[in-house]
C-alpha cells in the first residue's frame, strides 16, 4: 500500500508550531551547547560551586498587603537574579534542578501538614498569556515538578483578556490596578488549604490578586512561596526576618 501523500496531510497551524520548535531547539541546545556561570560567568560551567552554593537558599519571611505570608528562597539579586533571569529569559533549562530545590525549601517552611496530617495543595500563579507564547513553557511549572511536587492543575487561571500586558515599568500602585479581576480560582477549591507558588515577587501584587482569587473561590489560602524576592520588597516588609535566625 503507498503511503499517504503528504499533501493530504492537514497542515499545523503555524501559530502550534512555534511554541513546540522552539522548545525542542532550547532543550536541544541545552544539552549539546557550552556555557558559562550563569550566575558570576565563570567559563565552562554551568553554575560554578560558589554559585551552587549561594543557590542553597537563604529563606526570607515576610508579609506582603492583605496580610499573605511569603517565603522566598533566594534574593533577587547578584548571582542569584542573574541565574533566574538565565532560566526564564535565555531558557536555560539545565539551571531548573539547583532552583527548584531552592523553591522546594521555600514550599517546605510555608507549607507544614495541617491538623489532618495532610500538607496543603499547591496552587501555581499562571504566566501572562504573552509570557506563555514567547517561551512555550511555564517556568513555575517546571520548577515544581522537577522538585518532585505538584500543583492543582487550572487552580488559578488568567480571565480572557487579561493580565497579557507588561508590567515592569508600571510602579507599585499601578501594578497593583492593573492586577486587580485578572485571575480566576478554581471553585472545586472552596474550604481546601492552599500555598500559592510563584517565581519571582516584586511588588507582591500578583500575589496579593492570587490570594483574593483564592479566597473568593472559598479556599482557605495558608501563605505562598516564592522562588525569589527583590531586596526592596523583603527590607520594605511589615516583618522581614530571616528564617534561619529564629
Amino acid at each position: 500500500m503507498r503511503p499517504p501523500s503528504s499533501s493530504r496531510l492537514p497542515p499545523v497551524p503555524a501559530a502550534r508550531a512555534r511554541p513546540v520548535l522552539g522548545r525542542a531547539l532550547r532543550e536541544a541546545l541545552a544539552v549539546v551547547s557550552p556555557a558559562d556561570c550563569a550566575g558570576c560567568g565563570a567559563p565552562d560551567v554551568e553554575l560554578c560551586p560558589a554559585c551552587r552554593l549561594l543557590l542553597r537558599g537563604d529563606p526570607v519571611e515576610l508579609e506582603v498587603q492583605g496580610g499573605l505570608h511569603v517565603v522566598a528562597a533566594l534574593r533577587y539579586e547578584a548571582e542569584a537574579r542573574e541565574v533566574v533571569l538565565a532560566y526564564k529569559a535565555r531558557g536555560r533549562l539545565r539551571l531548573d534542578a539547583a532552583l527548584s530545590s531552592a523553591l522546594a525549601v521555600a514550599v517546605g517552611r510555608v507549607a507544614p501538614p495541617g491538623p489532618d496530617g495532610r500538607a496543603p495543595l499547591l496552587v501555581a500563579v499562571p504566566p501572562s498569556p504573552a509570557g506563555r507564547r514567547r517561551r512555550g513553557w511555564d517556568p513555575v511549572e517546571r520548577l515544581v515538578r522537577r522538585a518532585g511536587l505538584a500543583t492543582v492543575p487550572g487552580g488559578l487561571v488568567v480571565r480572557p483578556g487579561r493580565g497579557g500586558g507588561a508590567q515592569k515599568h508600571l510602579d507599585r500602585a499601578a501594578r497593583q490596578r492593573a492586577r486587580v479581576g485578572c485571575l480566576r480560582a478554581d471553585p472545586c477549591l472552596a474550604g481546601v488549604r492552599v500555598v500559592v507558588v510563584d517565581d519571582v515577587v516584586t511588588t507582591g501584587s500578583t500575589l496579593q490578586e492570587a490570594h483574593r482569587a483564592l479566597s473568593e473561590a472559598g479556599a482557605s489560602v495558608v501563605g505562598a512561596a516564592c522562588l525569589a524576592a527583590t531586596p526592596l520588597l523583603a527590607e520594605a516588609a511589615r516583618r522581614p526576618r530571616h528564617l534561619n535566625g529564629r
